[in-house]
């Protein structure tokens, strides 16, 4: 029996990126998003919900993508090492079921790409989608940032 994960895909530019639906908490509309001094370039600040501190990462820059003005930008609330982190994306609006044996591992030979966020391509008919290895996108540093943010709150 074949295993098939299902994945929420989304986009940043043109480029189409999954995550396991077991990992994203919930999908949201773009909301004002309060600024933290002295962060990293790609972490846009902190919002409120429902009583949540949630910090929040643009993907685009962390994974140093163009800003999509057309874009219908969404949040998605993941849960990075018992951390919720909401990440900025350009798109994201579909459910697709994935078998393991559609996954191909990154290489290292692939040219000019980090792999080290990626845990898989899939190749589904006429479409390509990175899978993103959501625990490896932030350094450890960056982690233990997050968390000094979440116990403040």
């Amino acid at each position: 029996m074949n295993k098939i994960d299902q994945f929420i895909v989304f986009k940043l530019g043109t480029e189409e990126f999954g995550v396991k639906i077991t990992q994203v908490q919930e999908i949201i509309k773009m909301k004002e998003i309060t600024k933290l001094p002295q962060s990293a370039d790609f972490i846009e600040g902190i919002i409120n919900l429902r009583g949540d501190i949630i910090t929040i990462i643009d993907l685009r820059k962390r994974l140093e993508f163009e800003y999509d003005p057309e874009a219908e930008t969404r949040i998605i609330v993941v849960k990075i090492n018992d951390i919720d982190v909401g990440f900025i994306v350009d798109d994201a609006s579909e459910v697709v079921r994935i078998a393991q044996e559609e996954i191909s591992q990154p290489s290292g030979g692939m040219a000019g790409i980090k792999t080290e966020f990626i845990s898989g391509i899939a190749k589904l008919e006429d479409r390509l989608i990175i899978l993103l290895a959501l625990d490896k996108l932030l350094s450890t540093t960056e982690q233990a940032k997050l968390e000094e943010v979440a116990d403040e709150n």
